[in-house]
């Protein structure tokens, strides 16, 4: 017998902002939507908006909570001064992938973030591939190389590394870059193996440095109205396929996808470089005092900055 509470069915919008060739959906948005609707027995159905229809990575936070879509995809760091804690996950040289990324916020969520989402439902963590550096023509092999170079940068605190290592940084999307190197426009990019495929990047540079540099923290939030207007079958049906599990499988897809995407680049001819430890320091002395920037910034507002920072560092660590 069917429950009451469960007799109506309920469609819910989940938008993002990524193709449908994008590994998210394919491995994320679509399983998701499939288990929900067989976990609930065909009650909730769940219809994917991709491809920004209904929210760009800047509005996408305001979508959710206007209820334009029931459900988004957001990047923390494209929405400035809204998750501040969270902003810790921007900084460079603590994780060691996707899934460490992932891993950490789900061990410190209750004690150091919640915070920051409590205006929504949190239905998985995830995080995106760190950024290495490519070159079209010179190679990045010691940390001398960046001087004088132009290289794109895709937010505020990469542009602030490459200034303190003597590269200029250029800020511009991801998908001009291909075009803006074969023109000479930018030297190289730091961005995630990843863009080789999805940005065609892979036939216009011929150097790859590896930095793990910085990730980035993703989320996917749901509107808090919707989902306390949901019965409690819903809600379990849904809470069932959403969770850390799902989550890390998430991170996981992309750490895979970039090691593949890597093999690729090697077989076709892209030399690899690897900087020697000490190279790597002298880097990463460079750019320490975006660390304690962060700290001031985030100790003054009732904030623990340094807790969390200690906290989130500690994890990283322990969690590789």
């Amino acid at each position: 017998t069917v429950s009451p509470v469960f007799s109506e069915t309920v469609e819910l919008k989940l938008a993002h902002f990524m193709p449908t060739m994008h590994v998210q959906h394919r491995k994320a948005f679509e399983p998701f939507a499939n288990k929900v609707a067989e976990a609930s027995g065909g009650k909730v159905t769940i219809k994917i908006y991709p491809g920004a229809t209904l929210g760009n990575p800047k509005t996408m936070v305001d979508a959710i909570k206007t209820g334009i879509t029931d459900i988004g995809f957001v990047l923390p760091s494209y929405v400035p001064g809204r998750f501040q804690r969270s902003s810790v996950f921007d900084l460079p040289y603590i994780f060691d992938g996707a899934v460490n990324m992932t891993n950490v916020m789900y061990e410190l969520y209750e004690k150091n973030f919640a915070p920051d989402y409590k205006q929504f439902k949190v239905l998985w963590f995830l995080a995106a591939p760190l950024s290495q550096v490519f070159t079209v023509e010179k190679p990045i092999a010691a940390a001398a190389d960046f001087q004088g170079m132009k290289i794109r940068s895709g937010n505020s605190l990469e542009s602030e590394s490459l200034k303190k290592w003597g590269a200029s940084p250029v800020g511009m999307p991801v998908s001009e870059l291909s075009i803006s190197m074969q023109k000479g426009v930018v030297d190289g990019a730091l961005t995630a193996y990843s863009a080789l495929k999805s940005h065609k990047l892979i036939d216009v540079i011929h150097h790859m440095t590896e930095l793990n540099f910085s990730g980035a923290l993703m989320v996917v939030l749901m509107n808090k109205k919707k989902w306390d207007s949901l019965s409690d079958e819903a809600k379990a049906a849904i809470d069932s396929v959403a969770n850390k599990e799902f989550g890390l499988m998430a991170a996981k897809a992309f750490d895979d996808e970039d090691e593949e995407i890597l093999a690729l680049a090697k077989s076709k001819g892209i030399q690899f470089h690897q900087l020697p430890p000490e190279e790597k320091e002298k880097l990463r002395l460079a750019v320490e005092d975006n660390w304690n920037e962060w700290v001031k910034k985030h100790s003054k507002k009732g904030m623990q900055g340094q807790q969390i920072l200690d906290d989130t560092v500690a994890a990283a660590k322990r969690l590789q």
